[in-house]
């Protein structure tokens, strides 16, 4: 990362910039013609559009030669995906994750992003701008909120893993009522990978693999310490598309929640 020349403090700043002055002036703010449809059901916002502009630009600005795989870029050019093969930087960037919230005004929505070389992450942020929770780190440095470095802590009085799973696989994690405690629906992995982070939760589990929503989750829950890997054992990487991502704060957790999905499928 150092070859690099990131200041990681310049990126969670922009984060704050962006929120301040493009998405927290629209919370509960918005227009019907603010926003859209895309397919599938999913939306996005003049929010999301205008706040990945300003990203993307100051992003490479911050560092020449590096390229941007936005969210709303990639809705409408399929190819960008095609600079996760190259060796030059990439920037992975989700400006609002939670759109489905922020649209209804809910505080829960974050903005994400993560570096990225060959597939390899090399740092990741993610920010919450109602709680000002910002979540960052380096390869090989940890992972910090808010400057404060993370310390998963696993509560050994405790007979229940709460968590959150998303379709089917959380049909299977319910099934287990003697381990597994409180289990919700994902709304925003942002913050899910935040309560993570903080142990207020056990383990996350995905179904939809889309890089701007887990890359940087991923990496920063590896980087405290904690398990993240596809169920089937792969490693997990911003190329990869397909399977289901689980995460955990440490490899007993993980492997009971493997244990549950293998015996089901």
């Amino acid at each position: 990362m150092s070859l690099l020349k990131i200041d990681v403090e310049k990126v969670s700043q922009l984060l704050i910039e962006v929120s301040d002055e493009i998405i927290l002036p629209r919370h509960k703010k918005l227009d019907l013609s603010d926003i859209k449809e895309k397919d599938f059901g999913e939306l996005t916002t003049v929010a999301d559009m205008e706040s990945e502009s300003f990203l993307s630009q100051r992003l490479c600005d911050l560092l020449p030669g590096s390229h941007v795989i936005g969210e709303e870029a990639s809705y409408k050019r399929n190819d960008l995906f095609n600079l996760l093969n190259n060796d030059s930087p990439v920037w992975i960037i989700d400006p609002i994750d939670g759109t489905h919230n922020f649209t209804k005004g809910s505080d829960i929505f974050a903005v994400i992003i993560a570096l990225v070389i060959s597939g390899n992450t090399l740092a990741g942020w993610i920010y919450e701008p109602i709680s000002k929770k910002i979540a960052h780190g380096e390869q090989g440095s940890g992972a910090y909120i808010n400057h404060k470095k993370v310390e998963l802590v696993i509560n050994k009085s405790a007979h229940k893993y709460d968590g959150t799973a998303a379709n089917y696989l959380y049909d299977i994690v319910k099934q287990d009522e003697l381990q597994i405690g409180e289990v919700n629906k994902p709304t925003c992995a942002g913050h899910e990978y935040i309560q993570l982070l903080e142990s207020i939760i056990s383990f996350t589990a995905y179904t939809r693999l889309r890089p701007w929503d887990h890359v940087a989750g991923s990496f920063l829950i590896s980087e405290s310490g904690g398990v993240s890997a596809l169920v089937d054992r792969r490693e997990y990487n911003s190329m990869t598309t397909e399977g289901n991502l689980l995460s955990a704060l440490d490899y007993d957790i993980w492997n009971h929640i493997v244990s549950l999905i293998e015996k089901n499928n």
